[in-house]
Order: structure tokens, then sequence, then C-alpha cells
């Protein structure tokens, strides 16, 4: 058996022109020309090479992207929350994001809790969580999530009663990944995994569906998850990302090992870092709707 892949570029490029038309209805009908600030802290490579595919296909489908470098040693709470205070008041600026991670120090939750709700495109402030943790969608679902959610839409991957393992509990990735699958939105039964968690093998082998957000390696260094960990069929999920060498990357999952035992698989990269990148751009064009009191856009998945 060879697991179907979970192609994300593909995805993508079939959601592109759906973007696009509502890109022209907003500038045809409106006037109005979605626009994105991302905060970049720091020289982090995963951080720039994000980014930089964020503003990529923010500037393909038409729309303005500004960002704003700041100096690791010259970052501080205070600093930043200038930044966005800035930000929140430009009316040309339809979504800010801070590209995480940021310094040690720097106060994580005040920065997301700044951000005006309504330009929160990564769905990170305390305003933002109500929706999903309450199993609505609310006024964004964060962009990983979101992303992951479209591919196994996509892919008719069952979800309801399903049992799923979540590794992983970043305020973007895991922890909301985690949520949403438990929720009222997907029905899953979740275990809820991290660098703390007991017999990992064990809890990924049980799982129908698993969705490592990880980014990092076991101490032999190979990969967090194998094929000895994967029940036969399962769909498996790799959205982890770090860095192994001079402009090279990993995710969690050994893909070549583990193909030929799941059901679904996600290429890494290729996977789920490009509907990271095309949800982002989806919850721009809801942000410049929501200030038009529109309802959010509607996709064919």
């Amino acid at each position: 058996m060879t697991g179907k892949l979970m192609d994300g570029r593909a995805v993508s490029q079939f959601l592109k022109p759906h973007l696009l038309e509502h890109a022209r209805e907003l500038a045809d009908r409106h006037r109005v020309v979605p626009a994105l600030a991302a905060i970049l802290v720091g020289d982090n490579a995963a951080s720039m090479q994000y980014v930089r595919n964020k503003r990529r296909l923010a500037e393909e489908l038409g729309f303005r992207s500004e960002t704003i470098t700041v100096a690791a040693p010259e970052a501080s709470t205070e600093r930043l929350l200038e930044t966005i205070a800035r930000l929140n008041a430009d009316p040309r600026i339809t979504g800010i994001l801070l590209q995480l991670p940021v310094p040690e120090g720097v106060d994580t939750f005040r920065l997301f809790d700044a951000i005006d709700p309504n330009k929160d495109v990564d769905a990170v402030g305390s305003a933002s969580l109500t929706g999903f943790y309450r199993g609505e969608w609310g006024r964004f679902i964060p962009c990983t999530p979101r992303g992951v959610l479209t591919l196994i839409d996509h892919y008719e991957v069952p979800v309801d009663g399903q049992r799923a393992a979540v590794i992983g509990r970043s305020d973007i990735a895991g922890k909301p990944m985690a949520i949403i699958l438990g929720g009222r939105l997907r029905n899953a039964t979740v275990t809820w995994c991290h660098r703390h968690t007991r017999d990992l093998a064990e809890i990924c082998r049980e799982s129908d569906i698993v969705v490592s957000c990880a980014g990092v390696a076991p101490p032999d260094g190979t990969y967090l998850i194998n094929a000895g960990m994967i029940k036969p069929g399962a769909c498996v999920i790799d959205v982890g990302f770090r860095r192994i060498g001079p402009g090279r990357f990993a995710g969690d999952v050994d893909f070549d090992g583990v193909k030929s035992v799941a059901g679904w698989i996600t290429p890494n990269p290729g996977g789920t870092g490009p509907m990271t990148v095309l949800a982002l751009m989806q919850n721009l064009i809801d942000a410049a709707r929501y200030g038009l009191g529109l309802a959010r856009a509607d996709y064919p998945i």
C-alpha cells in the first residue's frame, strides 16, 4: 500500500482562481485591495522563508504586502506594541501577522492581544480564540489549521468520530489544531501530545489521524514520526518545519518510510506549507470583507 499524496501545492493552485475572483470583487465593487503587514523579528531561517512565501502569494493575488523587520537585539515588548498600534491605526492595512518565534523576554501574549481583532488574520488574539474554542468558525481560524482542514476535506479523509493524535502545542498550530479537530467543527476524539507525553509511539499507532506540529528531531537526529508508529491506512499530516542545513529543511515525518503504511500522507515540503500561506490569504480576504459588512468568502472546499 502507498498512501495517497495530499498535495498542498496542487490544492493551492486549484483554489487560487477562487481567491482571485474574490479579490476582483473587492477591487471592482468596493475599491478595496487587501493589505498584509508582517512583523518579522530576528533572522530565523524558517520564519524568513515563510514571510517570503506569504509576500510572493500576496503580490501574485494583487494584494499589498509590507514586512516590518526588527533586529532581535532591538526587539522588546514595548517596541513591538508600538509597531502593532501603528498598524492597527493604519486604514490601509487589512491584516497584521506577527511571525513567530520572537526572542525570549518578549511577551508574546501581550502582542497577540494588542492586534486589532478585525486584523488578526492568524487568529492568535484572545478575541479570536472564542469562535473555534466554542466549536464555531468565528472571525478567523488560524492559518495552519485552516489549511489542514482544507486538505482533509479535499482528500475526503474521514474525521467524525475518528481517533486523532495532535503533536505540538504552539499557539498557531498544535494547540488550535487539537481544539478544532476535537470540537464541534470536526468531532474527532483527540489525544493532544507534546514533549512530556509518554508512549507517543503507542498513541500514534492507535490513531486514525496523526498531525505532527513539533518541528523537532528525536535525540538520534532522524524523524519524530516513523513507519513503526503509524496505524495502517491512517492519515499522516506533517506540519513540522526545521532547518537541517544551509537551505535545507525537513519535517517531523519520515516520508519515505511512512508512505508505505499510511492511507494519506502530506509531503514536506509541498504539503501543509502552501496551504498555510493560502489560508492566510483567505483570512486576509475575509478581513477585507468583514470591514465592508460582508460575510466570509465561500470556496468549493
